[in-house]
């Protein structure tokens, strides 16, 4: 008996003895279990991912937003993805080939991304943001992988613990039989069991938990994408999509697609008058007029800033312009902000198209028709022509031509005599660009000039200019004036006064044979740069002239407050002296003012003698126009060698 109970306290004391081993494996297990293993590890990385996809996306939609926020969202992206390579994490990615080909894009996504980042901008930011989604729906698959296979560990060492309960609960039974040592033993034993139990069911119960927590938040994510967050209208992210799967979807039907483009009128002023809270609170007002038009949740669309858009298919011309009038009409009703009533318009670019099938296409003719609309004024609507196409490349084409006829010299100056109204004896001269092209031949300034302004290309053509003009001057025996048009443009720039001074010089042209002809525009500004850069050259000598006086936005009590020494009476004046009386009061009392200010009047575009004779008894000083000479590449012999006499 005794060799009995002794063999089954020998086959106990082993059987407990493995029991045991069993325990402490599990418990094992247990407590790598209760630390965030594959799943959390890849959340993190998933999540980190997501971030830095919606700071990039954020960045390129926010001129304003510094690039520091996306390095700093890329670093930690970059410290997170070391996960993928190291401990359980990288064991699972690599035990499946298409984890690890994963991990390999993710590397190689993150590696260019941060040597280019600072060298890519917005534009193409936005390309490479494509890129990257194609890795969103991957990097889910990977997190939700990584979830079920813990949850699945879970589960299958909960049933082992739960195995291990009942077997150690029978062993109990017999031990507490033949020692109530044993027994004690196996009821805490018992005890610690139940409580890894405890610990597995809670752990499992929080990683569900995470799951649909991580579920909500890439459903928030997803949205944050597609939705601009002042307005929570779709964005322009999301415009870009919709137009792609809309042409997609066009093609197949044969049917149109339309792109409307519209943005506020004085907008800016608004931010600049009331700030741009106000801004803001009119940007959510217009959102939900628009919303309020009823129309489908994907068919508008705020780009940035005032600028919104319209996409629709199946549309013709006529719905099309009609769709854009109710939209212009809700829109340019009165605004309450702050108790402060507003009025903004808006204009619209349409463009409807059944054969272009490119995106970037189809936007920029819709951005070519909102650019013709305002010019023509506020609240204007225009569609898409071709004509609007090619201006537009005729225009590229110019500036083209531009900048090759400033390396090549192809810039030459005319001069026109400026004559005393009663002698008419030359006085000055004015100089004037002409633009000798290879293959158009001679163009006049209204033909380039604008274009010039707006490309930057105006200073050099002026400086070049001014250059020639003053290198002609010098080399005159008779001491006469001359004359050069200066742009809005380059009287803006801070350097313009030394630009002149520096030309002065090294021509050798004194300065009072200079004269400077500024327009009412350049002046009136809210920089002080254009009167401090004049004031500065008329303190050397330069004589100022203010040119196209009368069209402009001086007023008299204005100009008497600016030092000049000459007003040019705008030649529409002139040309109506015969037929307006308006027109000779306007002169009589130009002519009036410029005499009490000490200033002298110039007339431009005297075509006839009953124009002078008309200028003449009004008291005008000088007089210019074809009725003298036209624009010529000469100068008068009487002034070129020496033969007049110049009046003061």
């Amino acid at each position: 008996m005794n060799r009995i109970l002794a063999a089954i306290i020998f086959s106990l004391f082993i059987s407990t003895g493995y029991v045991s081993f069993l325990v402490h494996e599990r418990q094992q297990e247990l407590q790598k279990l209760t630390h965030y293993a594959n799943s959390w590890s890849a959340a993190q990385v998933v999540s980190e991912y997501y971030r830095l996809e919606s700071w990039l996306g954020l960045y390129t939609l926010d001129d304003t937003m510094p690039i520091d926020g996306v390095r700093l969202r890329l670093d930690i992206m970059l410290s997170q993805s070391d996960l993928m390579k190291e401990g359980d994490l990288g064991h699972y990615i690599d035990s499946s080939k298409a984890h690890h080909e994963l991990a390999l894009r993710l590397e190689k996504v993150l590696d260019d991304l941060d040597v280019q980042l600072e060298k890519m901008n917005r534009s193409d930011l936005k390309s490479y943001l494509k890129v990257m989604h194609t890795l969103d729906v991957p990097l889910s698959r990977l997190s939700s992988g990584a979830l079920d296979k813990d949850v699945n560990s879970v589960n299958e060492a909960n049933l082992k613990i739960q195995t291990l309960y009942y077997i150690y609960s029978a062993t109990a039974v017999l031990l507490i039989i033949l020692s109530a040592i044993l027994g004690m033993m196996i009821f805490f034993q018992n005890r610690n069991i139940l409580k890894a139990h405890l610990q597995v069911k809670s752990l499992a119960e929080e990683l569900q938990r995470s799951k649909e927590k991580l579920q909500s938040q890439n459903a928030k994510l997803e949205y944050d994408v597609f939705h601009d967050p002042l307005t929570e209208m779709n964005n322009r992210q999301f415009f870009w999509w919709n137009l792609n799967k809309t042409i997609k979807t066009a093609k197949q039907n044969n049917t149109t697609v339309a792109v409307m483009l519209f943005d506020l009128d004085r907008f800016k002023e608004v931010n600049d008058t009331y700030g741009h809270d106000a801004g803001d609170m009119l940007l959510r007002q217009i959102s939900q007029r628009l919303i309020s038009l009823n129309m489908p949740s994907d068919t508008l669309y705020r780009l940035g800033g005032d600028e919104f858009a319209f996409l629709s298919s199946d549309l013709t011309e006529s719905s099309a312009v009609s769709q854009a009038q109710k939209i212009g009409e809700s829109l340019n009703q009165p605004y309450t902000i702050y108790n402060t009533i507003i009025n903004i318009t808006t204009c619209i670019g349409i463009v409807i198209s059944q054969t272009e099938r490119r995106s970037d296409y189809l936007y920029k003719y819709a951005d070519l028709a909102l650019y013709e609309a305002k010019n023509e004024g506020p609240g204007k609507i225009k569609v898409f022509r071709q004509r609007m196409l090619d201006k537009l490349q005729e225009s590229r084409k110019l500036e083209h031509d531009m900048a090759m006829a400033l390396m090549n010299k192809e810039f030459v100056v005319y001069y026109q005599p400026i004559v005393d109204s009663f002698s008419r004896e030359i006085y000055s001269y004015e100089a004037l660009i002409r633009w000798i092209h290879p293959t158009k031949g001679l163009l006049s300034p209204d033909s380039f000039i604008p274009v010039a302004e707006k490309t930057g290309m105006i200073n050099e053509m002026g400086k070049s200019v001014l250059e020639m003009a003053c290198r002609e001057a010098a080399s005159w025996a008779v001491p006469a004036k001359i004359s050069v048009n200066v742009s809005p443009v380059q009287l803006s720039t801070k350097g313009f006064a030394g630009i002149v001074v520096s030309i002065l010089k090294e021509t050798g042209l004194p300065a009072d044979r200079l004269e400077l002809e500024v327009t009412e525009s350049s002046l009136f500004t809210e920089s002080n740069t254009p009167m401090n850069a004049l004031n500065k050259l008329r303190a050397l000598g330069v004589k100022i002239s203010i040119d196209d006086f009368g069209t402009g936005y001086s007023s008299l009590s204005r100009l008497s407050r600016l030092a000049f020494d000459k007003i040019k009476i705008d030649k529409s004046f002139v040309n109506s002296l015969a037929t307006q009386e308006d027109a000779l009061n306007i002169i009589k009392l130009i002519t009036g003012v410029a005499k009490s200010l000490n200033m002298k009047a110039i007339a431009e575009g005297v075509e006839t003698q009953e124009q002078l004779e008309s200028l003449q008894a009004l008291g005008c000083d000088f007089a210019q126009g074809y009725l003298f000479s036209k624009p010529q590449p000469y100068i008068a012999a009487e002034i070129k060698h020496g033969k007049q006499s110049i009046p003061t």
